[in-house]
């Protein structure tokens, strides 16, 4: 699959790494003028965000540690201590390095940063390499407006202890605003786990490009996130594939389909949607009602015979099929799925929500993930009916599939207890759609959207509001109505999960977070697409 060019790379350590080496090698410019610019860059953006004071210094503390992340920091020091008034701070910066590591650590472009820094005005460099005493740390941080954590950077990957523990404490425990360079030091750039301990930041300015680890779990302490540049173009195209991706905003809101002035409901897609049954029709009536608010022209829902009477009752826009008289599928139920499913406009099917969960029924969804021939979205207990055969049965699909689990759920198809899925999604996401050869949707904060060759996007929203009970079967009925539309599976998965995370902040608007029902959510993702996405930035969350 190729790059998507319009879209922000999110990176690994290693694809990072041969980024630095690519640039390099293609600009002719030595790695030290690189450090050069990027440290700019980042006294630039603190600068941007510095509390003020009128006549009053800025008072900023930068923890460096003996790597280039801390050669970084001496270049951040030197520019913070020579901006003046016009940077709009009021009077020129105070700088305080505090030397987490012994100057002979400080090897190649960061020693040349750390001799260049001596001499500067208004900067201190002091020694707290073999400083144990965390009261000695809080103190020299304690009037900090600014501290800047220059510790490590993306290669760590050992426990962090000792004095850079101590450091990371102290750091955290301060008052001042906490600024991490590149990425919070003890969090691992690839998974987003603290190592031990790890700095908990209010801003990570990065440094080229997002990495993996400042972005996939919305709890890792990364603040608001902000990109500098090295003063060169990259090409993260050069370094290891496959790629990852931010979805953002405006690739989507490009993909997503329109209507045009002849258009009727036909040319606007027809969706089978095979869900519901007694006592859980609501499952079927919120796919069903996402769908069409999602853009579909018809949908049908085929249900159990209890399910499609307690349907009938409910549904005004869509169509109810029965394909079981039981409460459970019987042999016949495939022929009259079939049957449905081709119809002259139906483009796709959406399985699971509220399913009965007997043995018939497991037969059928193995058999109809095997045999439909058109795009197929499987959700809930059609997940759950696959269970550990899931990759192998995909793989036998006639016609994409779509995977939609939460952690849970993704567990039991790849046979991983949840707490595994939760430490290392990206890999295990990565893994199963390869395997299975399905797009998978790894549900959560910062959803995960993967294709089989491993190209994934990092879906931006953290919404609580989404946390209720059938909102799953929402994004399933969006997902669904986008493939109805013609949309192929990789795009129509991510402006599923988009409009979805986007539709529960506009619901959380309304409502408050607690307050939302997935009721809520079908007309509001038809509001948000409406509006071309313009309410979203609170969901987009900058906790990334």
């Amino acid at each position: 699959m190729a790059p998507h060019a319009s879209s922000p790379y999110v990176l690994t350590t290693a694809q990072m790494r041969a980024v630095d080496r690519d640039v390099v090698a293609r600009s002719g410019l030595p790695s030290l003028i690189l450090m050069e610019n990027a440290g700019r860059g980042v006294a630039e953006a603190i600068l941007r965000r510095a509390p003020t004071a009128p006549g009053r210094p800025l008072v900023v503390s930068i923890v460096c540690g003996g790597g280039n992340n801390g050669g970084d920091g001496f270049v951040v020091a030197r520019h913070l201590a020579l901006a003046r008034s016009d940077a709009g701070i009021g009077a020129r910066t105070r700088v305080r390095v505090l030397l987490a590591a012994p100057r002979e650590k400080s090897v190649g472009e960061a020693a040349t940063m750390l001799r260049a820094l001596e001499g500067v005005p208004n900067v201190a460099v002091s020694e707290f390499a073999t400083e144990p005493d965390a009261g000695v740390w809080g103190t020299a941080l304690s009037d900090a407006d600014v501290i800047v954590d220059a510790l490590f950077g993306i290669g760590l990957r050992d426990d962090v202890v000792g004095v850079p523990a101590v450091a990371i404490a102290a750091i955290n425990a301060a008052p001042g605003t906490k600024v991490a360079l590149d990425i919070p030091s003890g969090l691992d750039g690839d998974t987003g786990r603290p190592h031990r301990v790890s700095v908990r930041a209010d801003v990570t300015i990065t440094i080229g490009a997002l990495k993996v680890g400042l972005v996939i779990d919305p709890d890792a302490g990364v603040g608001q996130l902000d990109v500098v540049g090295f003063g060169c173009p990259i090409d993260p195209a050069h370094s290891l594939g496959p790629f990852c991706f931010w979805n953002d905003e405006p690739s989507v809101r490009g993909s997503l389909p329109a209507r045009t002035g002849g258009a009727h409901k036909g040319t606007a897609g027809h969706l089978i949607v095979v869900a519901g049954s007694r006592g859980k029709t609501g499952a079927a009536l919120l796919t069903a009602r996402a769908a069409m608010r999602a853009g579909a022209g018809l949908v049908t829902v085929a249900s159990t015979a209890a399910g499609q009477r307690a349907l009938d009752a409910k549904v005004v826009e869509a169509m109810t099929v029965s394909f079981t008289d039981a409460d459970d599928a019987t042999p016949d139920s495939f022929q009259i799925i079939a049957a449905a499913c081709a119809g002259p406009s139906v483009r796709a099917v959406a399985l699971g929500p509220g399913i009965p969960t007997g043995p018939g029924m497991r037969d059928l969804v193995l058999r109809l993930a095997r045999e439909i021939p058109v795009p197929l979205v499987l959700d809930a207990d059609g997940l759950n009916a696959l269970g550990p055969a899931a990759a192998a049965i995909l793989a036998e699909a006639r016609a994409p599939r779509v995977v939609t689990p939460h952690p849970g759920e993704m567990g039991r198809l790849c046979g991983q207890p949840t707490e595994r899925v939760q430490r290392d999604r990206l890999r295990i996401a990565r893994d199963f759609a390869a395997t299975s050869g399905s797009f998978v949707v790894l549900k959560g904060a910062r959803t995960l959207v993967v294709a089989p060759d491993g190209t994934a996007f990092v879906n931006p929203t953290v919404e609580p509001a989404l946390a209720t009970a059938g909102s799953g079967d929402v994004l399933t009925g969006v997902l669904g109505g986008l493939l109805a539309q013609g949309m192929e599976p990789f795009s129509a998965a991510r402006a599923a999960v988009l409009l979805h995370g986007c539709a529960g902040t506009r619901a959380a608007a309304a409502f408050g977070s607690p307050g939302v029902i997935a009721g809520d959510l079908p007309d509001a993702v038809a509001a948000v697409r409406a509006a071309g996405f313009a309410e979203s930035s609170a969901g987009s969350g900058d906790n990334r």
